[in-house]
């Protein structure tokens, strides 16, 4: 059961972006700095009463401080960061999964997090939750064309009910139009707590996968120019920083 939560100040706004978000931060923005941007995804990266939140984020922004560059930052859904990383842009990520299909498309830098994939069904679900039973589900509520998604397509899934936000997962299997939710273990206390569900509703399942999330830029970018983020990012994680920031949002089922 999710008895936990994300834990985070309350009377706060998660904005759910459908358009392009920017936040000017203080500082002089160059005509050649790289273009920052973040998927809207909390707790990872998201837009909290219009300012950039979310611990993948502010890491990016801190070490941003540290290289010169101004701050300002892009929050935009999943796949619209995905279809203009593709394009080019000069543009630098908040996360990015490493996925077999993206190794050579990008620029990897340092390691944020270890990602881990789950299902969460209702609270009254007997389980076991495996991948075998979840194969017979009806529809299991996914991201469009995200790694979790592909992850399941990849094993021969074909039952997905896909979303462009992940609140639309949780809507959907509160609803019963959905036997699961398959997203990230991050993901789904954070949407949870976004959405005001009641808790006890809700059961989430041991991880299915892990894997670590990077920073990452896009190819047009000099290997030169990204040395400097480089060291920062891995001084920043070395000194503990990206775990301090994590640590609120970790779920805690003891609470």
């Amino acid at each position: 059961m999710i008895t936990g939560g994300w834990v985070r100040a309350g009377g706060k706004k998660i904005c759910r972006v459908l358009v392009l978000a920017s936040m000017l931060m203080p500082g002089t923005v160059r005509a050649d700095e790289l273009r920052l941007v973040a998927p809207h995804l909390p707790p990872f990266a998201y837009l909290e009463d219009g300012k950039p939140k979310g611990f993948m984020l502010e890491s990016l922004l801190a070490v941003a401080t540290q290289v010169g560059h101004s701050g300002k930052v892009s929050v935009v859904p999943i796949p619209r960061m995905l279809q203009e990383m593709a394009e080019g842009h000069r543009m630098m990520t908040a996360f990015l999964a490493r996925t077999p299909e993206r190794a050579d498309r990008y620029r990897w830098l340092e390691t944020g997090v270890e990602e881990a994939l789950s299902f969460a069904t209702l609270a009254s679900d007997p389980g076991p939750m495996t991948l075998d039973r979840a194969r017979e589900f009806r529809a299991i509520a996914t991201i469009g064309n995200g790694v979790p998604e592909n992850f399941l397509r990849a094993r021969g899934f074909n039952n997905f009910d896909s979303a462009g936000t992940e609140d639309a997962g949780l809507r959907k299997l509160l609803a019963g139009r959905v036997e699961a939710w398959f997203t990230s273990q991050w993901v789904i206390p954070a949407v949870i707590a976004a959405e005001n569900a009641p808790r006890g509703l809700v059961k989430l399942w041991p991880p299915v996968t892990r894997y670590p999330l990077y920073f990452a830029a896009t190819l047009d970018v000099a290997p030169d120019e990204l040395a400097a983020w480089a060291k920062h990012l891995a001084a920043f994680r070395a000194a503990g920083g990206i775990d301090r920031l994590a640590a609120p949002y970790r779920y805690r089922p003891e609470l």
